[in-house]
């Protein structure tokens, strides 16, 4: 549990280095046991002041700085799982020599090293030249901060696994000071739908968070939900200059109404063209508003129209215009982001019985309104998120019974947990390994669905799941309904013959994934249509990518994406000191909604003020640890533990978070400045 720091011992130069630059006094180093050669004249005793090795005395938040300024590149960073790190006792203060003459001593390591876990240090480099610490990525690479054009600081691990890039630590850590209306800001700067994301996105900056190796992730959606709903968001300001190209983007779901948002800061006139009655494409169409308020995601539709954006609804490519028409309009640029909402059939015998439904019809009509209804026992076939919003759906239409089938085991379901739990509380019974063989029907309608046993083959298949395998038996499982969500995908009737755009096997259509141009001049595409069905912030991602690119291709910018992040980034101010919480801690977790299937309206519950800004405080920050003068370890194994008791005097779990109490250790000074 935890992170040890190893040392290649056969390779250290012992400069101490590693121990001045970690933020958080992990490393201290050892005092000799034994003469060395630098003994000298003196008797052959050890030097009380002279450093022999690096030991972890404290916990380690895996940030990495160490690794990363180590001349001779000799130390890694395991994680630990179960047991705690080992740790070394803190070796206390070097017994320096005041004025040693020269025929007493040789003291090069005196000149070269610096004193064991002082409160104050300097740039690990004295005055040769300003210390900003990078990614190294090849052990080569030893002098990497020497660049002149070296980054702040790498990008944290949330940062890193958003694919929109959000910088989530900068958020969680102005949540945990109760800055919320900048901290709404940072959530919004890359990503014009913070508060859907707060709602559900599936958060795979959660499964990157270095806390999880200590005790449990941080609840990073949940504190952006927080943020969101208890900040406030300053009108976007206008464009710094007004530009006279304009663009066409055909889908109002997130990847075109992200792109629409990007592209009006900067200053372009766009026109979104939207086949549905409503915006928002599946956000609004495809997930019941019980997973996601229907105010939430209005509020931030119009967010974009008030930046200047055009919609027009029930306008469909291929019924009411053509690419064409729109070029003959005098659009200089079109982005296709039509999504992928054509459901795969079922591809069984029968499934063409009445009863047979695809599952995004189903929940279209759930979504706008339409009211259809279900009775007796109805069955989703299907493991993803789609499945999940049928069958929860499905209940709340009148189903007496509601069954998932899956093919495969509860493990390989691509919904996450939290969705399963929440079926199962509503009493939606999940069936593993059955795959469906044959749709049973009487004078054409649905009675009944036969599947397959399947069981592990213990075998991995081509994407590295275990692959499930036939047994042979079969079981029959009644149905007045069947819900088909094995799969969406993008339809490519919207495209003529002619149009000059690739579309491939599998009828997405062929864009650079660099800029996302087509093999058409001026026309792009992005999201699901190119992808396949992905997550919202995957497609908020495609959507920002697209605008950056369309920018270059009409004014010739020569990186889009960073004039775009130009006109959107938030300054904050910089943090002087860092207070860390290096104890276990358990990870905070919103109340659990209330089972009512008699409604859609939504009653997943947020965090309370004090339960989102002690989860706040669980970060290790590690997007401003790498840069911030003054890191403070109040609770946990570390400098602070080493005051009132040991090493482990902290260690035990506590029954939930609180106030950080501990003493307070001495500061660190890492550097003069570069706060992030």
């Amino acid at each position: 549990m935890g992170y040890r720091i190893d040392i290649n011992h056969a390779g250290c130069i012992t400069c101490g280095i590693c121990m001045d630059v970690c933020p958080v006094e992990a490393l201290d180093m050892s005092r000799p046991d034994h003469p060395g050669i630098e003994t000298g004249p003196v008797g052959g005793k050890p030097l009380p002041w002279a450093m022999e090795r690096p030991l972890q005395v404290g916990e380690c938040i895996g940030c990495g700085i160490c690794v990363r300024e180590c001349p001779p590149a000799v130390i890694t960073i395991a994680e630990l799982r179960g047991n705690p790190t080992p740790l070394a006792e803190r070796q206390g203060p070097i017994e320096r020599p005041t004025a040693v003459a020269a025929d007493e001593a040789w003291l090069p390591l005196s000149a070269v090293t610096r004193e064991a876990l002082k409160p104050t240090h300097p740039t690990p480099w004295g005055d040769l030249f300003p210390w900003v610490t990078r990614s190294r990525p090849k052990p080569w690479q030893a002098w990497m901060t020497m660049v002149d054009d070296a980054p702040p600081h790498p990008h944290a691990p949330c940062q890193e696994a958003c694919p929109a890039g959000t910088d989530a630590g900068r958020y969680v850590g102005l949540v945990s000071q109760g800055r919320y209306d900048e901290a709404y800001q940072v959530a919004a700067e890359v990503n014009p739908f913070p508060s859907v994301c707060g709602w559900i996105c599936t958060a795979p900056c959660e499964t990157a968070c270095r806390r999880g190796v200590l005790d449990e992730p941080i609840s990073i959606r949940t504190i952006k939900r927080f943020a969101v709903e208890h900040g406030n968001l300053p009108p976007a300001p206008k464009p710094a200059k007004k530009r006279g190209e304009k663009v066409a983007i055909v889908g109002g779901g997130p990847a075109g109404m992200s792109a629409a948002w990007y592209l009006a800061r900067l200053g372009y006139p766009v026109t979104v063209m939207e086949a549905m009655p409503i915006p928002g494409g599946m956000m609004a169409i495809g997930i019941p508003e019980y997973r996601l308020p229907r105010e939430v995601l209005q509020a931030e539709l119009q967010r974009i129209l008030d930046a200047g954006v055009e919609l027009r609804l029930d306008t469909a490519m291929g019924r009411d215009f053509t690419l064409p028409d729109l070029e003959r309009q005098g659009f200089r640029a079109i982005f296709l982001a039509t999504g992928a909402s054509k459901s795969r059939r079922l591809g069984v015998p029968g499934d063409d019985a009445r009863g047979v439904i695809p599952a995004t019809r189903f929940l279209k009509e759930v979504n706008l309104g339409e009211h259809p209804t279900l009775s007796g026992d109805v069955i989703v076939v299907g493991g993803g998120s789609t499945a999940m919003d049928a069958a929860r759906s499905a209940r709340r239409s009148g189903a007496a019974s509601v069954s998932i089938v899956y093919r495969r085991g509860r493990a390989d379901m691509p919904a996450q947990g939290e969705e399963l739990e929440a079926a199962e509380r509503e009493g939606i019974a999940i069936l593993e390994g059955l795959a469906p063989s044959e749709v049973v029907g009487r004078d054409g309608q649905v009675v009944a669905l036969r599947c397959e046993i399947t069981t592990p083959s213990g075998r991995a298949d081509a994407g590295g799941r275990t692959s499930w395998v036939a047994t042979g038996e079969t079981r029959e499982l009644p149905a007045t309904a069947i819900l088909v969500a094995i799969g969406e995908e993008p339809d490519p009737s919207i495209l003529p013959e002619g149009a000059g755009i690739e579309v491939s096997g599998w009828a997405g259509i062929v864009a650079d994934p660099r800029t996302l141009a087509t093999g058409r001049a001026g026309i792009f595409a992005g999201g699901d249509v190119v992808s396949g069905p992905k997550t919202i912030i995957e497609a908020v991602a495609a959507g920002r990518r697209a605008a950056g690119s369309i920018h270059e291709y009409l004014s010739g910018a020569r990186n889009g994406e960073a004039e775009i992040m130009r006109a959107v980034r938030v300054a904050t101010p910089a943090e002087p000191t860092l207070r860390l919480d290096l104890a276990v801690r358990p990870r905070t977790h919103a109340p659990l909604p209330l089972v009512d299937t008699g409604h859609f309206k939504a009653t997943a519950e947020g965090f309370p003020e004090d339960a989102a800004r002690a989860e706040a405080s669980r970060c290790f920050r590690c997007d401003a640890v790498y840069g911030c003068p003054t890191v403070r370890v109040a609770a946990g194994r570390g400098p602070a533990d080493s005051r009132i008791g040991g090493p482990s005097a902290s260690h035990a779990p506590v029954a939930a978070p609180g106030p950080l109490t501990p003493a307070t250790p001495p500061s660190r000074q890492l550097t003069p400045g570069g706060a992030q």
